[in-house]
């Protein structure tokens, strides 16, 4: 089989490879932990840095960014909650699962009725987007908070 012809065949999905994207989001966890560690930090350089006014503009910034994080770091643990939920209630083929998640998503009012369903590899590049965009933040309070203290 060609390169060609491997990308172009669906991919199939099954128990092992919903277990491996969720192990993949469950580090989001470790992201908002230090997130909320980086925005405590700025928060005290902030109440520390009163009169100093060069370390209050990297502050402000790792501060917002970790009042923003919450929101990402929510959304990737549902995620990666929802996935290791699907795992264990397939009987080895996630493909029919899909559609059991999107109208249970629907039921609750957490995502629009799908006219075409999602197939996994989008499913795929959106939670890892999300994890992406919580890690993002995370390194941008980190880079802040150098910033302010002067090292980076």
């Amino acid at each position: 089989m060609s390169e060609a012809d491997r990308a172009s065949t669906p991919t199939r999905f099954g128990a092992f490879e919903l277990r491996a994207m969720a192990a993949l989001l469950a580090q989001g966890r470790s992201l908002g932990a230090a997130s909320l560690l980086l925005t405590g930090l700025a928060l005290l350089g902030l109440f520390e840095a009163a009169g100093m006014t060069g370390w209050r503009p990297a502050l402000w910034c790792a501060a917002l960014a970790g009042f923003v994080q919450p929101y990402y770091a929510v959304r990737v643990d549902f995620d990666a909650r929802l996935l290791r939920a699907l795992a264990a209630s397939c009987a080895g083929d996630a493909d029919g699962g899909a559609a059991r998640l999107d109208a249970a998503l629907a039921g609750l009012g957490l995502r629009q009725p799908a006219t075409t369903p999602r197939d996994w590899p989008a499913r795929w590049r959106g939670a890892r987007g999300l994890l992406l965009k919580q890690a993002g933040l995370v390194i941008l309070q980190a880079a802040a908070i150098l910033a302010a203290v002067g090292i980076a």
